[in-house]
């Protein structure tokens, strides 16, 4: 016979509980009817006796409208209905139509049910089975009864796994292929993976993976020591996957299919790497103020930001390199920490609505890709370089000089050189000015978010006048009047074209021509806007 399907972690003494009631209540009918049985079956004679070789019985039927079993199957239903979660259900007992439960709820209801049948049960497991629809009836009236302000609790052995468990549900990337990728050769599994637009200049046609933790820090405590390190190593250890040895035998910079398929870690040209975003997560709960915080989405005071992630400490000092002032260094790996309000956090994990949850994976996302790229504006300063020969031969040249301050963004016809705010003044710096001016047709300061970040569609594309805009195939890319230009308000009033005379379009970057990279000089002449152009 078959049994009913049992939730995850039912005992196995419980599992075959509801088809022995169903038995009991029918003993006695499988008795032997030998009446019929001689009328209607031939017998076998040996030694002068017949043999029935077959035999009728009293059909065996069930009693499938048990009140208790059926109570707790409606109950199990209603739960799952209303929260979300994943109960056990019966392929035997029908449960009752969500009004009707719903009613038994209301004033004692169920309770009162439940005393009518109390006397039917004597079987232990019966009793304990009565006893939690006796207490979910009691929790379950209070719950609904707005007039009683009942007091909830979540208890957990272990809560950093359950929430653990509850952000990974919500901003990881969900499939077989990732959770094999999470788990380390060396033994450690990664909590959190997704693979997002990377930080440098990216136009979205390649991405890195972003590699979370999110083990339960109280808000008082410092993220130190073993935490960042073993945060560091998993970052270390996505790359070194990464660079399988097929994939370094095919000296290919992307992989065409599989799990890392779309990211792009290593620049062939300049050999360096792509920032690879690292992040602790940790959670907090709202101070309590009045019930009325609870009708608010994000669960704040009064006056509060209904913003759900706070940024957390500065790791700044706790970044891990092994050369100054070299951030596209394979080695130099950045940390960001966030508080994220857990009760909200609660609310979108319990959701019914998948749009919420949805809804929460792509603005946490977006804000963390925001934040680090705000990170690295507030301690590195860009310069986006057009070399006068290939970029090749100019990388070759001063590539001692450069190596890790550089890397080259995907189809682009430009060399992305960084510097921390804190060298620009020293003498190496000002020395490796001096060296690679002189092979550079253009050099213009940019900021992360200002080039190649396109994400206004909702807006109407801009339109140039003719005059205004000149293309340089040596640079491959438009130049645009600064009047022109901010004349279009491009991110408030309009986006920017996705082409220009047929050429596809992918940012822009404010810019004076002829200034020294080092000593920019401010002035109305000579004033543009670059918009650089894909290659090929």
């Amino acid at each position: 016979m078959a049994r009913p399907a049992r939730a995850r972690g039912t005992p196995k003494k419980n599992q075959n509980l509801f088809v022995f009631v169903a038995k009991n209540k029918h003993s006695g009918n499988n008795r032997i009817n030998w009446q019929r049985t001689i009328a209607k079956k031939t017998p076998f004679i040996q030694d002068d006796s017949p043999i029935y070789m077959e035999l009728e019985n009293k059909k065996k039927v069930y009693d499938l409208d048990d009140r208790l079993l059926v109570l707790y199957f409606s109950a199990m239903k209603y739960i799952q209905d209303e929260i979300g979660f994943e109960m056990p259900q019966s392929e035997f007992y029908v449960p009752l139509k969500r009004q009707e439960f719903a009613r038994l709820l209301e004033c004692e209801r169920g309770l009162r049910e439940l005393r009518r049948i109390k006397y039917k049960y004597f079987e232990d497991r019966l009793l304990k089975l009565y006893n939690i629809m006796d207490a979910f009836f009691r929790w379950g009236g209070r719950y609904t009864n707005k007039n009683v302000k009942a007091k909830e609790y979540l208890i957990a052995n272990s809560f950093n796994n359950v929430f653990e468990a509850m952000i990974d549900s919500l901003i990881s990337d969900q499939d077989e292929e990732v959770a094999k990728l999470k788990k380390n050769e060396d033994g450690k599994i990664i909590d959190h993976l997704y693979k997002e637009k990377s930080l440098i200049f990216a136009d979205g046609s390649e991405s890195i993976w972003h590699i979370g933790d999110s083990k339960y820090y109280k808000e008082e405590n410092e993220v130190l020591g073993q935490s960042v390190a073993k945060q560091y190593t998993y970052a270390k250890n996505i790359v070194q996957d990464f660079f399988s040895p097929d994939f370094v035998d095919g000296n290919d910079e992307c992989y065409s299919s599989g799990v890392h398929q779309g990211v792009r870690y290593r620049d062939s040209v300049t050999e360096g790497y792509s920032v690879t975003p690292n992040f602790f997560i940790r959670g907090f709960v709202p101070e309590y103020e009045s019930d009325g915080q609870y009708d608010d989405p994000y669960f704040s005071k009064k006056g509060e930001t209904k913003d759900p992630i706070k940024p957390g400490e500065d790791m700044w000092g706790k970044r891990n390199r092994h050369f100054r002032n070299r951030l596209f260094d394979r080695d130099t790996l950045l940390l960001k920490v966030y508080n994220i309000n857990f009760l909200y956090v609660l609310k979108t994990y319990t959701s019914k609505q998948s749009s919420l949850r949805e809804d929460f994976k792509k603005k946490t996302r977006k804000r963390f890709r925001d934040d680090f790229l705000e990170l690295l504006d507030e301690y590195y300063v860009f310069y986006a370089v057009w070399p006068k020969n290939s970029e090749t031969e100019f990388v070759n040249v001063h590539f001692h000089m450069l190596a890790g301050k550089i890397f080259k963004p995907a189809d682009l016809k430009c060399i992305i050189l960084a510097l921390e705010k804190a060298s620009i003044d020293d003498d190496d710096v000002k020395e490796m000015w001096k060296r690679i001016e002189g092979g550079c047709e253009m050099i213009a300061r940019v900021t992360p978010k200002e080039i190649w970040e396109n994400d206004l569609s909702d807006l109407e594309e801009a339109e140039f006048e003719e005059k205004s805009v000149v293309f340089d195939e040596s640079l491959n890319g438009f130049f645009v009047k600064r009047e022109s230009f901010e004349k279009a308000k491009i991110g408030e009033v309009h986006r920017l074209p996705k082409y220009i005379m047929n050429k596809p379009v992918v940012g822009n970057v404010f810019l004076q021509n002829g200034f020294s990279a080092g000593n920019p000089k401010f002035s109305d002449k000579d004033e543009y806007y670059f918009l650089p152009c894909k290659e090929g």
